[in-house]
């Protein structure tokens, strides 16, 4: 929710009840914690912000998790298997009218404290930092600043 706030108060982050960014799950997620627990964490989030969210559940090198989560009605995903499995899986999204990634897409990591500076937070109210954190593989197109005193 933090992270909600400091985007509303960034000029086009927010465009009526559609948000300008999105969540991507945690490397794996599907395995371990279910298509189940990631729709309802998203409509949770979806319901106290008011707002819809883009959101992908990364399903590993499983195809069987990728193959439910579609039937479970998500359309968005991350299947890191073989360029045959992968094929297979990305032709019943695309039927289904949903989008799967061969690799994660660019992210933050919102698991550290939303006052570092490298979250997403830290990153819409004081710009991209210097010493960021490295697993942040976005380009770097704003100001840098020295995040430490």
């Amino acid at each position: 929710m933090a992270a909600c706030r400091a985007a509303r108060e960034v000029a086009g982050m927010m465009e009526g009840a559609q948000a300008g960014f999105g969540f991507l799950s945690a490397p794996g997620a599907a395995g371990f914690m279910g298509v189940g627990w990631w729709q309802a964490l998203i409509a949770a989030l979806e319901d106290s912000a008011g707002l819809a969210f883009w959101h992908a559940l990364d399903c590993g090198g499983s195809a069987a998790y990728a193959l439910g989560a579609v039937r479970m009605g998500q359309k968005c995903a991350v299947l890191q298997a073989p360029i045959p499995q992968f094929n297979a899986v990305k032709a019943v999204y695309t039927q289904e009218s949903g989008v799967l990634f061969h690799a994660r897409p660019p992210s933050f990591h919102l698991i550290p404290s939303l006052c570092h500076t490298s979250s997403l937070v830290g990153y819409f109210t004081d710009g991209y930092c210097q010493s960021s954190d490295p697993e942040n593989k976005l380009p770097d197109t704003r100001q840098k600043k020295d995040c430490y005193p």
